[in-house]
């Protein structure tokens, strides 16, 4: 049986969409107040970088409930509060015995949809390449249901943003570089999720 009849009793070979209940989408939002007061955000990034967290969180429980839902072996940090220093890795694990990280990239719809990239930060790219996951999973949070979209490796996501120009994004008010969407495959990450080790 494929994940997608395992996951959903029936099979679709071409989405993979995890819907996550409004009650912990509210338990997410009081966190990130939370969050937000205990780092002392202020001014006009405050609202965003709640809904940042928010929509994090969404997609990370996303992710959680099909390893979960799998058996598989594996570490989430959670709902991390402290500086970016003291954070680890959005998920760890088990490929052949050895530990891998894994990153989920949420990307908005005109991202999806008309530009058909993911952006990455770009002081991340340049300075920070030892922080960034063995493995990046890539999707689109619509109001709690989560579309996942693919797979990259981390060497090839290091080739496509050494390929690309640095855009300031106004909204976050810092510098990104993008990688082709298409090269974030569906189906190599069906096959990856389904060869991750699971729980003994």
């Amino acid at each position: 049986m494929g994940l997608f009849s395992w996951l959903f009793g029936k099979k679709n070979t071409g989405e993979l969409v995890i819907k996550i209940p409004q009650q912990d989408i509210n338990f997410f939002k009081k966190k990130a107040e939370e969050k937000i007061h205990t780092e002392r955000w202020v001014g006009r990034r405050r609202d965003i970088k709640i809904g940042n967290f928010v929509n994090c969180w969404i997609t990370e429980e996303a992710f959680k409930n099909i390893l979960m839902k799998k058996g598989i072996w594996f570490r989430h940090r959670g709902m991390y509060v402290g500086d970016a220093s003291g954070s680890v890795k959005d998920f760890e694990v088990k490929i052949n015995g050895e530990i891998k990280s894994i990153g989920i990239r949420s990307i908005n719809e005109d991202s999806m949809k008309k530009w058909k990239s993911v952006a990455y930060p770009d002081d991340r790219f340049r300075d920070e390449k030892e922080k960034i996951a063995d493995y990046i999973v890539a999707c689109h949070n619509s109001n709690g249901s989560v579309m996942f979209l693919g797979m990259i490796e981390k060497r090839r996501l290091l080739e496509e943003l050494s390929n690309s120009r640095r855009i300031y994004s106004k909204m976050n008010q810092e510098y990104f570089r993008t990688a082709g969407l298409d090269k974030f495959r569906f189906d190599r990450m069906m096959t990856w999720i389904s060869g991750l080790e699971k729980v003994e």
